[in-house]
């Protein structure tokens, strides 16, 4: 990443002692309701130390949940220019869910295990001179964890985010917004009101709306929300010109691929995790044998794209069809991802 040359690199005070190790205990230490349905949940880690990760990464949560224990991924809101804390913001999606959960029992003090910060999905991997963000909804919170830490390094790129709502109620974070805006001088972010007709620029994205908004030629492109709305954005950008390799979006797992089934008559294997084994069958995938012997894994989009089941391959082969959840070197490093590796023979596992 092309570093400012305007104004030299603030200083941040940093209190910590190390970095907080994946599969440690985070506590709450606040709690913010952004609106109705949206609160944002700030955590420490309890031992001092601090969170090392890079902006649009996510970490994912065990949950005590009524149905039992899960892991819900969640992205990291803040900037990693800040690294005592982290927050995460989440949208209440339905009343009987995690989120609601959250909203109904997190309080200031609780502790949780989590594991990562982890994802392709970040700035850090992809240097750029030219970036646009572009989310919907609740899939602004990485392009507020990006935008807080170019505003703070105060990086000389030329960047511009838009965000889409229903109506102006429900755009996010919009006086921090203002002041980033002001305190940074090379973005330019516009708020896109869906289905109110109470901006000059409103509607659902089209080319010729985006072309109204900017002139997309060799950025690097982030987009998140709805998976329709990226699947939309994809579309016309790339119908525009844009290189393929130069777009990017996070996946949250609404269009996942059912696993065919598998011959019962498949020849029997073990599986090895840690200090417990058990049976499967070989063509079964790694993550339904985990679930079924009550393993509790962290996913998220459960189609290779997002990289949160990752684990690491001790012995053994696995068919392994991932759609970029994992870069070259962590699969020379011997990672898998267990929702789309398919067994085929005994393996071992951490």
């Amino acid at each position: 990443m092309k570093i400012g040359t305007r104004a030299p690199l603030p200083e941040f005070e940093n209190n910590t002692v190390g970095n907080w190790k994946s599969g440690g205990l985070i506590e709450c230490t606040n709690v913010n309701a952004e609106n109705e349905e949206v609160n944002s949940y700030s955590f420490k880690a309890p031992d001092g130390t601090g969170f090392d990760f890079k902006p649009g990464q996510h970490v994912s949560i065990l949950l005590p949940l009524t149905s039992g224990e899960e892991y819900r991924t969640f992205t990291i809101c803040s900037s990693p220019t800040r690294r005592d804390e982290i927050m995460l913001t989440v949208k209440v999606n339905r009343p009987d869910g995690a989120t609601a959960w959250m909203r109904d029992n997190i309080k200031v003090g609780n502790t949780f295990t989590a594991v990562g910060p982890t994802g392709l999905f970040n700035l850090i991997d992809y240097p750029c001179e030219k970036l646009l963000l572009i989310s919907a909804g609740s899939g602004i919170t990485p392009m507020m964890s990006m935008l807080r830490w170019l505003s703070d390094r105060q990086d000389d790129l030329d960047v511009t985010f838009i965000h889409y709502a229903k109506n102006s109620d429900e755009y996010l974070f919009s006086e921090e917004l203002v002041k980033i805006a002001s305190d940074y001088d090379p973005l330019a972010f516009h708020q896109v009101s869906t289905h109110r007709e109470d901006t000059e620029i409103y509607g659902l994205p089209t080319s010729e709306q985006l072309a109204a908004l900017m002139n997309v030629t060799d950025h690097q492109v982030f987009c998140c929300g709805p998976s329709g709305f990226m699947d939309a954005i994809k579309d016309i950008l790339l119908k525009g010109g844009l290189n393929p390799d130069h777009y990017h979006q996070e996946s949250f797992g609404t269009d996942v691929t059912e696993p065919e089934a598998v011959d019962e008559n498949a020849e029997t294997i073990t599986i090895t995790f840690k200090d417990k084994t058990f049976n499967a069958k070989r063509g079964e995938t790694l993550l339904s044998v985990l679930t079924k012997n009550k393993i509790v894994v962290p996913t998220r989009c459960k189609s290779g794209m997002c990289g949160t089941c990752q684990m690491k391959l001790i012995s053994g082969t696995v068919d392994m069809k991932h759609q970029g959840g994992l870069s070259e070197q962590q699969i020379d490093e011997g990672y898998i991802l267990a929702c789309c590796s398919t067994l085929n023979d005994n393996i071992s596992i951490l």
